[in-house]
């Protein structure tokens, strides 16, 4: 016989009961959280590197058939176009490539002003549409949250200037700029505005500089060619279409990696006095969003994960393309 409740009693949890379970719940939630923190974070990482890969491939490609790497500027003329754009039909984007070839024709668009990116490239929901106002799907971080800025898409990469001397505006935030310490013997251009290689520490400068693989003599496996930044932290903010936007070659190895001291909302800042963008001695370096450092495609191909603890003098090393030096563990 089924015995029944007593009386003035319900079966149930009691108050005690319920907030032990709550409890309980919390803490594995607390337990959870960072793991699958972690898990997008990998994932994100992930997408960075294999976005890393693409641009490898398609300067790879575009040197295979130009036998230099791409001109990332014409000397301050026109077309005014950074070298992400030039290597757009060897990375899959051949269509847009197609579309601004035509508009730059003489007489095909007389209001871009001879430079691709004020070429009009009319979509379904925007039939005035520019070209800089495109962005390509390799060309950002999903850790960074920078897209588009005044009109420009922007890119979480630009390609390396190397071991470069960058003077800020500011004479008081030039902290980085000893010769053969913060810059090595190709890198005394100024920001790398040099139309002669020789003025260049790494693979690109912003006055177009011819460059081949040829000129690579400390081994491919050992130079940065193309690393992850952040554009809020610039003030070059013309993107990745612009010759002088901060997604062309707009990053130098003498700034150490990972300083965000003109980065908003920063919590890695060096040097509080110059926290402004235009302090090109600390924007114009490489950086990211990912825990601990950054991650680069080596002349190579290959893509790795620099920590921001690197020893900086290796960092150089692996910034300028010919100095010579020997390179330590990284």
């Amino acid at each position: 016989m089924a015995l029944s409740p007593l009386p003035g009693r319900r079966a149930g949890f009691t108050l005690v009961e319920l907030l032990v379970v709550i409890a309980i719940i919390g803490v594995l939630v607390a337990l959870l959280l960072p793991a699958v923190q972690a898990a997008r974070e990998a994932a994100r990482r992930t997408q960075c590197s294999n976005n890393l890969k693409q641009y490898g491939l398609a300067i790879h490609n575009y040197h295979d058939t130009h036998r230099q790497l791409p001109l990332a500027g014409s000397n301050w003329g026109t077309p005014n176009a950074g070298w992400q754009v030039r290597i757009l039909p060897f990375a899959e984007q051949s269509a847009l490539w197609d579309q601004l070839i035509a508009q730059d024709r003489p007489g095909a668009n007389p209001n871009n002003g001879g430079t691709y990116y004020n070429s009009r490239i009319p979509s379904p929901s925007n039939p005035n549409q520019v070209a800089r106002e495109i962005q390509v799907p390799y060309a950002r971080c999903p850790s960074d949250p920078s897209n588009w800025k005044n009109g420009w898409a922007q890119s979480s990469y630009s390609g390396s200037l190397g071991s470069q001397r960058t003077p800020s505006a500011s004479g008081s935030c030039n902290t980085w700029m000893t010769p053969n310490v913060h810059y090595d013997a190709y890198g005394a251009a100024d920001h790398g505005n040099s139309t002669d290689m020789r003025g260049i520490s790494g693979i690109f400068g912003r006055l177009g500089p011819d460059i081949n693989l040829a000129a690579v003599t400390d081994g491919t496996s050992n130079v940065i060619m193309v690393g992850e930044i952040l554009p809020d932290c610039n003030d070059h903010q013309s993107g990745w279409w612009d010759y002088n936007g901060m997604g062309n070659a707009h990053a130098s190895t003498s700034v150490p990696l990972n300083d965000q001291t003109t980065c908003p909302n920063s919590k890695r800042i060096t040097n509080p006095s110059c926290t402004n963008p235009n302090n090109w001695n600390y924007s114009w370096g490489f950086r990211s969003r990912h825990p601990g450092g950054a991650q680069f495609v080596f002349v190579d191909g290959s893509v790795k994960n620099l920590p921001q603890t690197i020893d900086y003098r290796t960092y150089q090393r692996l910034g300028g393309r010919a100095d010579g030096e020997p390179v330590g563990n990284f």
